[in-house]
């Protein structure tokens, strides 16, 4: 039997990595947030937009259009800084979800588009009524849970 001959070869990428210089990571990442920063303006009218529509999925109450709608606008949220709007997002898509362990409950998804409504006039800063407003979410998805356990 003959043994198997092993060639190493280096690749296009592996040597530019190799070559001195670029920018520091630190540098890349502060560049990278500015860049997205220049966004940030749009994607919050995306968001108000989508607010809009999530008001329209809850009238019609269509389960699959508000969660789905309440996805996007988390990922919408997660590239942007906006502290309790992201938690409160998620809450909704927890609630909302048709394959999650929650009951579908209208008052509940109506009660958490208000508090999305309320951090995002205020900038979704994080200020004492935001951190209200997550404790009632938490409340209103614990005693959701509640409910599907019974």
């Amino acid at each position: 039997m003959t043994e198997a001959k092993i060639f190493k070869h280096r690749s296009s990428l592996a040597k530019k990595m190799a070559v001195p210089g670029g920018k520091a990571i630190d540098d890349a990442l502060q560049a990278a947030e500015a860049a997205l920063d220049t966004h940030r303006d749009a994607a919050m009218e995306t968001l108000q937009a989508t607010l809009t529509r999530l008001d329209g999925s809850c009238a019609e109450r269509d389960q699959g259009q508000v969660y789905l709608q309440a996805a996007a606008m988390l990922d919408m949220a997660g590239f942007f800084e906006t502290g309790p709007l992201h938690t409160a997002v998620f809450s909704l898509c927890e609630i909302s979800d048709p394959a999650g362990d929650h009951v579908w409950d209208l008052p509940s998804v109506q009660v958490h588009l208000s508090a999305i409504r309320m951090i995002l006039s205020d900038d979704c800063r994080v200020t004492e009524s935001s951190q209200i407003l997550l404790e009632g979410l938490a409340s209103v998805r614990r005693r959701s849970a509640e409910k599907s356990a019974t």
